[in-house]
This record gives structure tokens, C-alpha cells and sequence, in this order.
């Protein structure tokens, strides 16, 4: 075997799709029972939606974009309406909404960015000293705390664990639609194209992927008689007691998975540098709660936004707390019946400790003390959540540089560096959302770090006449 890729995430099926490209033997193994990662298209309603990531995220430089739009799998969402609604039912104007939300904006974005300094750290200052943002007092308040869950900003128990300024330079969106979506086939798609799935499942790539292969440890540093020394076999065993062998190993787990397990996944142990970028990216800690009713209640496309004041909060028990961080319900793009509930950080690992039945009598809750004052709110039918933060595959939604990475220097770039032989072989390659240089945070960033990764083998392979 050439290359083993661990992990069959958007990232992973890339460098497969890539690698098998090449003539390279190539095989995946899976810890799960599906591929896709952190995408995750189920059924639910009248049709699918995506526990996971869900939406193509912009056009330039997006190798999504380019490889699905050509085969017109992507679609415009209909212009939307924001609706503000205060925790006590009452609305706030719009014009109102979007003027202080663009004042928060506006702060983030002129702020200096060449420091460790976080994003929380720069909207709460913002707050006591933008005029506009000084004189809507409680108003205000109930914004910022919207705006850092909304924007994932995090720091909520540790503020070097809060998203940097800096990363927000280092992060480069794409240009172009932000929330392209599938057209109700869900971003499984993206999987079905790489392995020549989609159009013809009868073209699909005759590459192996393992399924339930958690991987146990990955030994780099060891020879295999009759081979040249410069370039002996990894092995990887499972935790099935399977056991593989390759010349080099593409890792595409995410950081969270890394945080927990390289102390006994890599042997040798991985070198001091990357241990240090790891433990200094963070990842996001981000909540689904799609909702379907019997019939709709709200507008065709719209995004509410749900701003809680203090004593509004004092109406949920404690084991009720994470209803409370819900801070926005939107509408889904092909699915009539269905609203998305978001939440994050602590509020999402309270959530997913909650049974299926008590996250449905939360939601109710939830629309009887907020919405039915100003809407007709029709009865709850069925309800799906997401479950990454306590799933030991996942730990979280995404990564991102936070302020601990920018103290210690630590980045994608560093997490992205391969280990190699000393031939200059890379033996060791890392993909992944997290490895991506400039789009971490994104399955864009992680297809484009799959392919990254296979280039760099597929070069190595033919520079150094390996066979």
C-alpha cells in the first residue's frame, strides 16, 4: 500500500480522490460508520437536512464551488428577513437591529489586528465607548451577547480560548454567495461527487474505505526488513486489532481528536512545535436544533434573532439553562415545515446532555415564552439535534485560532507540517479543516487540505523514485 488516509471526511475523501487520481495505491479508514466527518446529511421532514456543516460558503476560490457548480448542484437562498424579537416577546425594530449590529461590525473591523487581543474583548470595550452602541444601554447588552454567540467567539470559561482579532486576517472567506445551498440533497453531496458517485454511481472510484477502523496508533519510526532505511513502512493498528501497512499516512482527524489522543496515537511521539499548535487551537463548540411543525408559522426566509435579557432568564430552571443560548432560529432552504435553532459553547454541551424528548419540551418552552406573543405558533411535530461537542470522533464544529495560538505562535501552517524521513519523504501528512493555511473552518479548507496533502505525496513519490 502507498497511503493510508485516516480519517474519511470531506478532507480525507479528497486526498483519496487525488491520490487514486495518480496511480497511487490508496486506502481509507473510517472510525465511524459513515463516512463524511463533520458532514452529515440525514433524513428529516419532508426531506434532508445537514447536522453538520450545510452550506457552500462563497464562490472565488472556493474548490467546492468549482468542482459542484459546473454540475449545477448548488442554489441561491430567496432574500430573507431579520426579525429581532426580545426575550420578553416584544420586537425590535429593524432598522434599530441592523444599525447596532452593523456598529458591532464596524468596531471588529477597524479594530487593530496585529495583537493577541480578542474579538469578546474588543465588542464589550466597543459597547462602553461607541455613542450609538452607549445609548441603547440594556438593548446593546442584549446585542453583544448575541453577536459573540453568533460569531462563535468563545472565551466564555477561559478568555485565551476566545477567538482572536488576528485570526480573523489569517482566515480568508470567499467571495461571492455566502449560504449556497444544495438544492434538499444535503452537503453529502460533495462526497458523492469526489468519489465519482454522482452523476453515475456505476463511475464510482474503486478505492477501499474501511468503516468502525478507529485507529490505536501509528508507528513512523520503525524499519521493515528488505526496505530501504531512509524509507520504512508506517503501521497502523485499530482498535479491532487490525493491523495496516503503508509507506506514508495522510491524518485528517480533527484537533479535538488530536488534543485528546496524541500522547498515544503517534509513536514516536509527534515534536514538541506541533504538540503546542494543537493544544493552542481551539474548536468550536457549535449547536443544531432543527424543528418541524405541523404547519408553518413564520415567514417563507427568515433569520430571527432571539436577544435575551437578564431577567427574562430567571423564568428557566438551571437544568433549563441552555434554552436560554439559543440565539437564533432560521429558516431552511427546501424544507417549508422546518426551523434551524442555534446554539453555542456551553449552552450546546448542555443541550446535547439532554434526552431527544427534553430537547422538544425546551424548543416548546422556548416558543411560549418568546414567540407566542407576536406569532401563531403552530404545534411541534418532531425534532433532530446535533451531538459534536460530546462525540469523541468530532469534538467540536470547527477550529480557530484563539488568543492562547496567537501567544504561543501556533497556526494551521505549523499543524500542517508533515514528518518526514530523512530523505525529506513526508511519512506523515496532516490534512483537515484545521491544517488549512488561510480557510480553516471549512469544508472548502478541508478538500482543499486533502488535496494539499496528496500533492505533496504524489511530488515526493515521483522526486524520489519511490516505488
Amino acid at each position: 500500500m502507498d497511503v493510508v488516509v485516516i480519517g474519511c471526511g470531506a478532507s480525507g475523501v479528497a486526498a483519496i480522490r487525488r491520490l487514486h487520481d495518480a496511480g497511487l495505491k490508496v486506502l481509507g479508514l473510517e472510525a465511524a460508520d459513515r463516512i463524511g466527518g463533520r458532514i452529515c446529511t440525514v433524513p428529516f421532514a419532508s426531506g434532508t437536512v445537514d447536522i453538520g456543516a450545510a452550506w457552500c460558503h462563497g464562490e472565488k476560490d472556493n474548490v467546492v464551488f468549482e468542482i459542484t457548480n459546473p454540475l449545477d448542484l448548488l442554489g441561491r437562498q430567496d432574500p430573507f428577513e431579520n426579525i429581532y424579537v426580545l426575550s420578553n416577546g416584544d420586537l425590535v425594530d429593524r432598522e434599530k437591529g441592523a444599525t447596532i449590529i452593523g456598529a458591532l461590525n464596524d468596531e471588529v473591523a477597524k479594530a487593530d489586528k496585529n495583537n493577541s487581543n480578542s474579538i469578546s474583548e474588543c465588542v464589550r470595550k466597543a459597547a462602553k465607548s461607541n455613542e450609538l452602541l452607549k445609548n441603547n444601554g440594556q438593548l446593546t447588552a442584549t446585542f453583544v451577547e448575541w453577536f459573540e454567540r453568533s460569531n462563535h467567539v468563545g472565551g466564555q470559561r477561559d478568555p485565551r480560548r476566545g477567538k482572536s482579532l488576528k485570526g480573523l486576517e489569517e482566515c480568508w472567506p470567499c467571495a461571492g454567495e455566502v449560504f449556497l445551498n444544495w438544492k434538499g440533497r444535503g452537503y453529502k453531496t460533495i462526497l458523492d461527487v469526489l468519489l465519482s458517485i454522482y452523476p453515475d454511481p456505476s463511475k464510482e472510484i474503486p478505492v477501499p474505505i474501511l468503516l468502525n477502523k478507529e485507529v490505536e496508533s501509528i508507528r513512523w519510526g520503525t524499519n521493515q526488513p528488505g526496505l530501504d532505511s531512509n524509507n520504512p513502512l508506517v503501521h497502523v493498528k485499530c482498535t479491532d486489532g487490525s493491523l495496516y501497512s503503508a509507506k506514508s499516512v495522510i491524518v485528517t482527524v480533527s484537533v479535538g481528536v488530536l488534543q485528546e489522543r496524541h500522547n498515544t496515537l503517534f509513536n514516536p511521539s509527534l515534536p514538541e512545535e506541533k504538540i503546542n499548535t494543537i493544544n493552542n487551537l481551539q474548536l468550536a463548540v457549535l449547536g443544531k436544533i432543527y424543528i418541524e411543525f405541523e404547519r408553518p408559522w413564520f415567514p417563507k426566509t427568515a433569520n430571527f434573532t432571539v436577544l435575551w435579557r437578564e431577567e427574562d432568564k430567571s423564568k428557566f430552571s438551571a437544568d433549563e439553562k441552555w434554552i436560554t443560548e439559543i440565539y437564533g432560529l432560521w429558516t431552511v432552504d427546501h424544507q417549508p415545515n422546518v426551523l434551524l435553532a442555534w446554539t453555542y459553547g456551553n449552552g450546546t454541551e448542555l443541550m446535547e446532555k439532554v434526552s431527544l424528548e427534553g430537547v422538544k419540551d425546551g424548543i416548546q418552552k422556548l416558543l411560549n415564552v418568546v414567540f407566542k406573543k407576536q406569532f401563531d405558533v403552530t404545534p411541534i411535530k418532531s425534532v433532530i439535534r446535533s451531538q459534536w461537542a460530546s462525540n469523541p470522533l468530532a469534538r467540536g464544529a470547527y477550529s480557530y485560532r484563539c488568543v492562547a495560538s496567537e501567544e504561543n505562535r501556533s497556526s494551521a501552517i505549523l499543524l500542517s507540517e508533515p514528518l518526514y524521513r530523512t530523505n525529506k519523504f513526508p511519512v506523515v501528512c496532516f490534512g483537515g479543516e484545521a491544517t488549512s493555511h488561510h480557510r480553516h473552518n471549512s469544508v472548502h479548507g478541508a478538500v482543499e487540505a486533502g488535496f494539499r496533502e496528496a500533492d505533496r505525496l504524489i511530488e515526493s513519490f515521483k522526486r524520489l523514485d519511490i516505488k
